[in-house]
């Protein structure tokens, strides 16, 4: 078999029909673009997004750059809408906190864009690595507010009750955000 490019960049001896329509949604507008205005619009919805999940989809599902730029945009979006609209205060721990998300998100989409072999080859790898880069990327962005609050002037109270309702709202999120992936790649399929 030939060699393609696949949504990391690396080159792989693999040709699946999965890995070549994932590389069509990555390589596309419509999933960026879809990614970009429900994670913008959830800000509507929740004073804090599902960032978690948008991270993890963005970065399981795009290019590296492409996730990156995704999921700082939703983040973005959400401080403006936040600041703006939301009222919310205009101290130097609330602009820290929202600077602690959004490296928060920018690492849990660098987490799930590390894609190893498995997840580019079936559906069922994808969808186990969208599984454990969505645990991890919960752990690794809680656990990153939770190092924040131990620093004077910012605080935090997370609770194990709050954290599993966060654990529940991203969960939420990330379910129809897989399948509607999974849609548009099986639509590529079906195309091409």
């Amino acid at each position: 078999m030939g060699s393609t490019q696949t949504i990391t960049g690396l080159s792989s001896t693999s040709n699946s029909r999965w890995a070549r329509g994932c590389d069509a949604i990555a390589r596309g507008w419509l999933w960026n673009f879809l990614l970009i205005f429900l994670g913008s619009a959830s800000s509507v919805v929740y004073p804090h997004p599902p960032l978690v999940s948008f991270a993890t989809i963005a970065g399981a599902t795009l290019t590296c750059k492409k996730a990156a730029i995704a999921t700082m945009a939703i983040w973005l979006v959400n401080q403006v809408y936040g600041y703006s609209l939301r009222d919310y205060p205009r101290t130097s721990e609330s602009i820290a906190w929202g600077l602690i998300m959004g490296l928060g998100t920018l690492l849990v989409a660098l987490l799930a864009s590390l894609k190893p072999k498995f997840s580019r080859e079936k559906i069922g790898g994808h969808f186990l690595w969208l599984g454990v880069s969505f645990v991890g990327g919960f752990i690794l962005f809680e656990g990153l507010i939770l190092l924040t609050g131990i620093f004077p002037g910012i605080s935090h109270n997370l609770t194990p009750a709050i954290l599993m309702r966060l654990l529940i709202k991203e969960s939420i999120w990330i379910v129809p955000l897989a399948l509607a992936h999974m849609f548009l790649v099986r639509r590529s399929q079906i195309v091409s």
